[in-house]
């Protein structure tokens, strides 16, 4: 929660902050922290090495190919081990200029993992011979980038991370710093925005209620038709309701929800209706852990006033448990960013 008010308060100064001048090549270390919990609730801290290096592919947008090594990732004495390599994809809602330039951050990988549990390691009946096999990663989440004049770049980023098929569904800190080569990115960009959103959940079938209200930034940058580009994050405590675990379980997840916005415009500000894709990454132990898929449509108006910008949506939610059950629910909140200013070109 704390990170996501930390996150919230960069991403506003981000909003406003002058452009400048990028080099479109970054390379440099990278090290991460990533958190995992065990069957008692009980969360470890493990750290990983490694490299990156990104190319400036437009105005909003960077890729990335990021390959880290994590020695040890066991809980309970077994053998986990996990190398990654990773194609990552920077999305800038406002360029990736200016002094501080906010992200959000979406990456698919090959993952090579050795993982036997602990109790194996102790038996005769079961294989314990470490080999790796091969699986898929995939991981979002949203981030910082600081440039340093023109010739240095650090970066500093939480995501949620999952390795399907294996025990690897954790929350992680990535920091980078790397020098910037090549030469300078120039374009057209289109206008763009991100602030702190705020939203409740109102349940309507299934057995998810939120605990207390959503908190997380909200990303919307204009295209050159009538429409803009959404993206949401949120950080959402939740509570099961119904099943075996009920009423213990109060997992919590990091929702992820682009959405393509058709709007009209009145001088006031903005109506919009909006659909898109939902992603709900759960961390802790228990039925729900991993990664959940669905998908949300809703309407929202954005009103202007001064140099700011408040913006009051409403959408419904579906989402398809690990468990199979469906969840119904309708996410109303508010935000407030920096007032778009129209095209301009850099």
């Amino acid at each position: 929660m704390r990170t996501t008010c930390l996150f919230a308060a960069a991403l506003w100064l981000a909003g406003i902050a002058s452009a400048q001048a990028q080099r479109r090549i970054r390379i440099g270390p990278t090290y991460s922290s990533l958190s995992l919990e065990d069957q008692s609730g009980s969360s470890y801290s493990f750290p990983s090495y490694g490299g990156s290096v990104a190319l400036i592919t437009g105005d909003e947008s960077e890729t990335g190919l990021t390959i880290a090594r994590y020695n040890n990732l066991s809980t309970d004495h077994g053998i986990r081990r996990l190398t990654l390599y990773g194609l990552d994809s920077y999305y800038y809602p406002v360029s990736a200029r200016g002094v501080v330039a906010p992200f959000a951050l979406t990456a698919l990988g090959l993952a090579r993992v050795t993982e036997i549990d602990s109790l194996c390691l102790l038996s005769i009946i079961c294989d314990a011979s470490a080999s790796a096999t091969s699986q898929l990663a995939l991981a979002f989440g949203l981030g910082v980038r600081v440039n340093v004049g023109g010739a240095a770049v650090a970066t500093l980023a939480g995501r949620f991370l999952e390795v399907p098929g294996s025990q690897i569904q954790a929350l992680e800190a990535v920091a980078n710093a790397s020098v910037a080569l090549g030469g300078v990115h120039k374009g057209q960009l289109l206008a763009g925005t991100l602030g702190p959103v705020v939203s409740a959940f109102i349940p309507i079938s299934g057995p998810l209620r939120g605990r207390s209200p959503f908190a997380g930034v909200r990303f919307r940058r204009d295209t050159k038709k009538a429409g803009s580009l959404g993206l949401q994050i949120d950080y959402a405590p939740l509570e099961v309701t119904a099943g075996s675990c009920a009423p213990g379980c109060r997992p919590n997840a990091i929702l992820f929800a682009p959405g393509y916005e058709a709007s009209v415009r009145p001088a006031w500000g903005r109506v919009y209706g909006v659909v898109g894709f939902l992603l709900a990454g759960f961390y802790a132990e228990g039925r729900d852990r991993g990664m959940a898929q669905g998908a949300h449509g809703g309407v929202g108006a954005d009103f202007y006033s001064g140099r700011a910008m408040w913006n009051l949506n409403a959408r419904l939610l579906w989402l398809r448990r690990n468990s199979g059950e469906n969840v119904f629910g309708v996410q109303v909140g508010v935000s407030v960013s920096p007032k778009l200013g129209g095209n301009r070109r850099q």
